[in-house]
């Protein structure tokens, strides 16, 4: 049997997909075309309604061009919408998060005995996705994700150095450790007092021998203690790099939004980080559009930005979610305004990125190259390498202020 999997959405669907990939790897053979496959995995995203609407038209390129498949479906818009869906395309099995771990008698294949729950990007060897963690238990009125990731779960710390042990054994260089709420690892299941949090799994690592880099995903602002700080400072294996989610920079769109924190916690905390870790990129998301938001609330989030002083901003425009608090609010924000607003941060960003990168100009930073020529350095900036650098190593390189200047 020829199995295509398609993939919308987080790094934590990304670890899923590589799971079930992994699982029928011997009983099936995995096909990069949908065109030709007898079966294809569809995993999805709802966190917007752009991700549903992306989802539903590959759904349909594929239903067009191979007619013959079986076209099976999971991930979150299945958490969200699985009737609507099953109604709208009832050639389609859809199933849930729960049930990735049975793709092999979801497709009819013969089960094969695999050493480890999570493999990601096997066939690209310079970083691996690791999921720890999975479930939100936040109450962001915008978000759906804690309505279809609702338990809170963590992996053993034995079971996760035991799977990094292996990537490291095919010579992945960097490990990204990933979680839906990855600061509440350590919560949610049985075992969660014999795991005792982050903390424990990054000390656990630290341990392991050889070359490598650790890398957190996303993090929010109150679940980064002094104790990860501290460890980040110390730590030769984790990378200086923090993503911690802003969504606005004006306290009354936070108070609605449900952010636990206000812009001042916010900046007083990333100054805390700075100053002990000096050379630390400090990346982040916000959400342009919030119902409530005006011309003064969208300045006041760009000129707070342009404060934190970040070094590379992923902008979002917001997303009406059926199901969410902020879904029923009669307030709309204007779409030229939004527009407006997404272009001046957009050219922030940019202009951020290269004033980041070129503080270091003349100093040695280590940089991961990629097979495409590029790399990440360990603080998270990205750019062109020179020849000379090999693929998959972590090299240090002295910068030259015309490279920086080119960051992407």
């Amino acid at each position: 049997m020829k199995i295509h999997f398609k993939t919308f959405g987080c790094k934590i669907n990304q670890c899923e997909t590589s799971y079930m990939q992994n699982k029928v790897l011997d009983s099936g053979n995995l096909t990069s075309n949908f065109i030709g496959s007898d079966a294809i995995v569809i995993n999805s995203c709802t966190v917007t309604s752009k991700a549903d609407n992306k989802t539903k038209q590959y759904l349909r390129k594929c239903i067009r061009l191979n007619s013959k498949a079986k076209i099976y479906m999971t991930g979150c818009y299945v958490e969200r919408a699985k009737k609507s869906l099953e109604y709208e395309f009832p050639g389609v099995k859809c199933f849930k998060n729960s049930d990735k771990k049975n793709i092999l008698n979801i497709l009819g294949l013969n089960k094969v005995k695999k050493k480890f729950n999570s493999v990601s990007n096997l066939n690209n060897r310079t970083r691996v996705f690791v999921k720890i963690q999975d479930g939100c238990d936040g109450k962001c009125s915008y978000c759906i994700v804690p309505k279809v990731r609702t338990v809170m779960f963590s992996r053993d710390i034995a079971d996760i150095t035991k799977e990094i042990k292996y990537y490291l054994s095919l010579d992945y260089k960097e490990i990204v450790l990933c979680g839906i709420r990855l600061g509440k690892y350590g919560i949610g299941n049985k075992e969660s007092k014999k795991i005792k949090g982050l903390t424990n799994l990054i000390k656990e690592l630290e341990t392991l021998k050889g070359y490598f880099r650790i890398r957190l995903s996303s993090i929010e602002i109150l679940d980064i203690s002094d104790e990860i700080i501290g460890l980040i400072k110390k730590s030769n294996k984790l990378c200086h790099h923090l993503h911690i989610p802003l969504q606005s920079g004006d306290n009354e769109i936070l108070k609605s939004m449900r952010r636990p924190y206000t812009k001042e916690i916010f900046l007083d905390k990333i100054q805390k980080i700075r100053k002990e870790i000096p050379d630390i990129g400090i990346t982040t998301d916000v959400i342009i559009g919030y119902p409530f938001d005006n011309g003064d609330t969208l300045r006041n989030t760009y000129n707070f930005i342009n404060k934190c002083q970040f070094s590379r901003i992923h902008i979002f425009r917001y997303s009406k979610r059926p199901g969410t608090e902020s879904a029923l609010l009669d307030k709309v924000c204007d779409n030229s305004l939004i527009d407006k607003w997404i272009k001046k941060c957009s050219k922030l960003d940019m202009h951020l990125r290269r004033a980041f990168a070129l503080k270091f100009s003349g100093k040695k930073l280590d940089v991961l190259k990629e097979s495409n020529g590029y790399g990440y350095t360990s603080n998270y900036i990205y750019l062109k390498l020179p020849d000379a650098v090999l693929p998959n190593e972590i090299t240090y390189l002295t910068m030259n202020k015309a490279d920086l200047a080119a960051v992407c």
